[in-house]
């Protein structure tokens, strides 16, 4: 069998990444050990998959990216360094992401 082809749109997120959906329009993806690095490139993938749906309506996304270091244990301190790169991300003309 040869490779499975993935429809537009779709980002592989591996088994390890937890998506939450926290409200109507937000949602946070976990993705423990990781890099931010690692993570600001899967949010410009998510964001690219979005940007190759065909289909109408056209999409536009704005994402937000934060870490937890080693050793920290607040993760709503992470929550709102992302909500703070979300908020950059749409002041510099949304559809981007931001870190």
């Amino acid at each position: 069998m040869g490779a499975e082809k993935k429809p537009p749109g779709i980002v592989n997120l591996g088994p390890d990444a937890c998506l939450v959906r926290l409200g109507s329009e937000v949602f946070v993806l976990l993705v423990p050990e990781r890099s931010s690095a690692e993570a600001r490139w899967l949010a410009d993938e998510i964001h690219y998959a979005v940007a190759r749906v065909d289909d109408p309506p056209a999409w536009a996304i704005s994402l937000g990216v934060s870490a937890v270091e080693p050793g920290e244990t607040d993760v709503s301190a992470a929550i709102e360094g992302a909500d703070r790169s979300l908020c950059r991300a749409k002041a510099q003309g949304r559809d981007r992401a931001a870190a």
